[in-house]
């Protein structure tokens, strides 16, 4: 279709956290469906909520930039489908839970994908609410692996 993670890659709170083979990758296409609508996908993307279908965010992004895969960036590219989520009808709430608690449960994962005592601590501390601002969760703070606060760095 032709689309881009242009806006995505010029974001600060994106570019300052990517170094520029991820940012070039982002501001690339992937273009493999040139006659396609995004207005089509996301309408079919509602459709499919509304009639409840269980969506999973996940973005197929590999963990280093590869030219073939223009558009997607690891990491970076989940927080762009959230938005796309909530683009096509979703709610913040609906859309984060399509990266979280849906996935953990349709893969078993017990373990993970809701924050309760005992389980696995991946977490990430924003500034914001990104249950009403979707957009809210590129806001980094602080990111926990494990219930290990990690460094947030250039990569």
């Amino acid at each position: 279709m032709g689309i881009t993670a242009a806006a995505l890659a010029d974001d600060p709170r994106v570019s300052d956290r990517l170094g520029d083979a991820w940012t070039n990758l982002l501001r690339g296409s992937y273009d493999r469906y040139p006659q396609g609508r995004l207005e089509d996908v996301l309408a079919s993307v509602k459709a499919l909520h509304d009639a409840g279908v269980v969506l999973l965010a996940g973005t197929d992004a590999a963990p280093f930039p590869l030219p073939f895969m223009a558009g997607v960036a690891h990491g970076a590219s989940l927080h762009h489908e959230l938005q796309f989520l909530v683009r096509a009808g979703l709610t913040p709430v609906e859309a984060l839970r399509a990266a979280t608690s849906a996935p953990a449960r349709a893969f078993g994962l017990d373990d993970r994908g809701r924050v309760a005592a005992g389980l696995r601590a991946d977490l990430l501390l924003v500034d914001g609410d990104p249950t009403t601002r979707i957009g809210d969760t590129l806001n980094l703070r602080t990111v926990w692996r494990r219930g290990t606060a990690t460094p947030l760095t250039r990569d």
